[in-house]
């Protein structure tokens, strides 16, 4: 025999003694969208030849078989979990045993598909009432992997006493598949409730969307409060006195109120009040403006309805806010166009305007010269300026209450003054220089005539006189 060949034949049978000559038995399973749990049983000495000291977890994606990763365990371990998969995926997986010569055959590859991940239904309402809630809600995106639909309730505080105490256990309804809505009847009144909805399929439940609100209290029916009174006691206040209701056999504890301005729409806008006796001083209200008023009892977990609503405005004030868009526009060497535009806050209306200018803005506001406008006028022409001056202004508006602030001083500048001919001066001259010109060529003609010529100056005299 070779005997470098009879070493290789040894070497190669050593091999064989010392590697694993079986894969161990792989189970695999989808525990979440992204996560494939793998677990093994450890190998019979007879297929371990020896002990067994790592394990090598080999995987890829079915549709990139081109790119394997592979993870290695110590001998002890029987598990193991791939986590941040990608969800809805066919994987293929298997494993080798391994000594400390090396590792053994692998196993076949097993697939394995992550599970789906199920979505929680949208746009889930409920529509309350004093004993039922009325559940709607919109399907899954990915309803088509659905079974079918889990409902639970509970009812969701302790009123005082430990959740032990209290039945709060969720119930659970199991719906079909095309179920959009479940009615949940024999609720408590006025009690706070949660309630869940989720999808499931034949593996596992989806992610859950949630509602937690309160069923309705019961109203105890009672006349409409009718004897109210409104009366504005200024420009930011309301009195407002009622009557108890007659012919009720409820304990009243309070009274609520409700407050607007007349024709919102704008919920944010109403203000509500509680008062223990029969009136109140509603206060921090807007001067001169309308207001619309209600008022209810209230008894113990109980409300009667609102009452009829009046209307009462405060009273006027003075503005709150200047002119706007004040505008000078210089016309001539003498005159100043002014306009504005009414205050923001009138807060009433405006009987008049109030023009203050100047030439020294150092000069005390009494000193300044000053012009009065109507209420409807919201332009004036300013005479009697000097040429060539920078000029300050300023307005302000009045109600009848008194006077609102003034705007800022605004400055213009005046052109200078331009020397203008007289016309009529200018032709009664040109008129005049014509005709004693048309005189002296006359008397010229006249001496000519005559034989008798004479010096200018003679005619001129002649002229005169």
């Amino acid at each position: 025999k070779n005997h470098r060949g009879t070493w290789q034949s040894c070497l190669f049978s050593s091999f064989l003694l010392v590697v694993p000559s079986a894969p161990p038995q792989l189970s695999v399973a989808s525990t979440s969208p992204t996560d494939i749990r793998l677990t093994w049983q450890p190998l019979t000495s007879q297929h371990s030849r020896g002990a067994v000291t790592r394990y090598r977890i080999d995987y890829s994606a079915l549709d990139q078989k081109g790119t394997v990763f592979s993870v290695e365990l110590r001998g002890n371990e029987t598990q193991l979990t791939l986590r941040e998969l990608r969800p809805n995926q066919v994987y293929r997986l298997r494993i080798a045993a391994g000594t400390a010569v090396g590792f053994g055959v692998p196993s076949e590859w097993v697939l394995q598909q992550t599970i789906v991940l199920i979505f929680a239904p949208s746009e889930l309402k409920v529509r309350t009432r004093v004993t039922t809630l009325n559940v709607t809600w919109q399907p899954s995106p990915n309803h088509t992997l659905v079974s079918g639909y889990k409902l639970s309730y509970r009812e969701a505080e302790t009123d005082g006493f430990s959740i032990r105490d209290r039945t709060s256990h969720a119930l659970t309804v199991r719906l079909r598949k095309k179920a959009r809505h479940h009615l949940l009847t024999g609720l408590a009144p006025g009690r706070q409730y949660e309630v869940r909805v989720w999808a499931f399929d034949k593996q596992k439940d989806g992610a859950a969307a949630v509602w937690k609100g309160r069923t309705d209290k019961i109203h105890v029916k009672e006349p409409n409060m009718t004897s109210i009174r409104a009366t504005a006691n200024g420009s930011t206040s309301i009195w407002l006195r009622w009557e108890k209701p007659r012919f009720i056999n409820v304990r009243i504890i309070n009274y609520t109120v409700r407050c607007s301005p007349a024709g919102t729409t704008n919920a944010s806008l109403v203000s509500y009040y509680t008062s223990s006796s029969l009136e109140i001083l509603l206060r921090g209200l807007r001067p001169f403006t309308h207001y619309e008023l209600a008022v209810r009892s209230n008894g113990v977990n109980t409300a009667g309805p609102f009452s009829s609503t009046m209307v009462e405005a405060t009273l006027p004030d003075r503005p709150s806010t200047p002119p706007e868009e004040l505008q000078l526009r210089a016309l001539n060497s003498s005159s100043v166009l002014v306009s504005w535009r009414p205050p923001l806050e009138p807060n009433g209306i405006i009987v008049s305007y109030k023009i203050l200018y100047t030439v020294n803005l150092s000069e005390p506001e009494d000193e300044w010269r000053n012009l009065s406008e109507g209420g409807g006028i919201f332009s004036v022409e300013v005479h009697g300026l000097s040429g060539g001056t920078r000029y300050f202004l300023k307005v302000g508006a009045s109600t009848k209450v008194g006077s609102g602030p003034f705007s800022p001083v605004m400055e213009v500048q005046t052109p200078l003054s331009t020397y203008e001919l007289d016309i009529h001066a200018v032709t009664g001259i040109i008129v005049g220089v014509c005709l004693g010109l048309i005189c002296i060529l006359l008397c010229m003609c006249f001496s000519f005539r005559n034989g008798k010529p004479r010096s200018v100056f003679t005619l001129y005299a002649c002229f005169l006189f």
